[in-house]
């Protein structure tokens, strides 16, 4: 048995475009965010009358549009930045500073995967799914305000018919979009495969093969030319990805880069709601892991629980995956020390 929260169509205004190393769409770890303080809400709020929680969450991407602009043709887009009013009394008659931010706006979609399926008669289902309606428009998503949500639909499937029908018509709520799939295999295969071929060649590279656009240049000997110089012409060939799709590097949660500590050992360490809450037991500093995705289109999703992400822990390593797959450091995702190892 198998239950799904659908929140389809949601407008979110201004929210995170920047992740990582990367730009363009929030991290998983943020829509994951939005999943964990949703189920916390509703049981908090509404304790011994639901008793679920959501565990997942599959990311359907409607509309994306970057707040960016070109300075000028064949230039590097830019982030639209604004004047951030200042707080002290002392800076009003100074020109407000800029804070660098990026920014987007997007109508997304959602399937929130529940821990334990809600038996509800009608009525009950109705009044839930209004419950989560009107607290996701009190919330955020990915640092952004949430401005509408098109529908919230529960939905239960008891055998293999009932999840083929189900997912028929979660199509057509979250149609047309693109839902992100986990491709860190192709990371993994693709680094082993150009170590064979050069030994020296590090993860980055690897993982630049997908995000970067790169372009080869085959000379052009001119008639009774020998050597190549400034002038001598040359034919560009754009070169493929490692693997077919639309693929785009991503971010795929946290890497502890200290022992963890105890939350009497950090002061003023936010505990929500509860700060005698037993379960938050230690924290740790870590820093942004990087992976690889690919966007499909939602017509082509055969298997629901194939593209809902979850978090993984395991030891050191807190990863967004859509499969319980545990990491070790020969075939782990690459971090921001290991970008940084590699570019300085």
């Amino acid at each position: 048995m198998s239950q799904y929260l659908v929140l389809s169509k949601i407008e979110v205004q201004n929210a995170n475009a920047i992740a990582g190393f990367t730009w363009g769409f929030p991290a998983i770890t943020q829509f994951l965010g939005f999943t964990h303080a949703l189920s916390r809400k509703i049981s908090v709020s509404y304790e011994g009358t639901y008793n679920t929680g959501f565990v997942g969450c599959m990311v359907v991407a409607n509309k994306v549009s970057n707040k960016v602009y070109q300075p000028k043709p064949y230039a590097d887009f830019e982030f639209l930045q604004s004047k951030t009013p200042p707080v002290l009394a002392k800076h009003k008659a100074a020109s407000p500073p800029i804070i660098e931010e990026g920014k987007l706006n997007a109508t997304l979609s959602l399937v929130l995967e529940l821990s334990d399926p809600l038996l509800l008669t009608t009525d009950q289902v109705s009044e839930f799914e209004n419950k989560v309606k009107a607290m996701c428009l009190n919330m955020r998503i990915a640092g952004g305000s949430v401005l509408s949500i098109g529908k919230v639909k529960l939905f239960l499937a008891n055998n293999s018919q009932d999840e083929s029908k189900q997912l028929s018509h979660m199509k057509r709520l979250c149609m047309p979009g693109f839902v992100l799939k986990d491709r860190s295999d192709y990371l993994e295969k693709h680094t082993e495969q150009i170590a064979i071929e050069n030994n020296e060649v590090t993860a980055l590279a690897a993982w630049l093969d997908f995000s970067s656009l790169k372009f080869s240049a085959t000379p052009k000997l001119a008639e009774g030319q020998t050597d190549l110089n400034d002038q001598t012409d040359a034919t560009w060939q754009y070169l493929k990805k490692p693997f077919d799709g639309y693929l785009v590097p991503i971010m795929a949660g946290y890497k502890a880069i200290a022992q963890p500590l105890t939350k009497e050992e950090v002061l003023g360490l936010r505990v929500k709601p509860d700060p005698e809450d037993q379960d938050v037991k230690a924290v740790a500093f870590v820093e942004a892991v990087h992976s690889v995705a690919e966007w499909i289109s939602m017509h082509k999703v055969a298997q629901l629980s194939d593209y809902v992400w979850r978090y993984h822990q395991d030891g050191e390593w807190y990863l967004c995956q859509q499969e319980s797959k545990p990491s070790n450091d020969n075939n782990a995702p690459l971090t921001n020390t290991d970008l940084f190892n590699n570019l300085f």
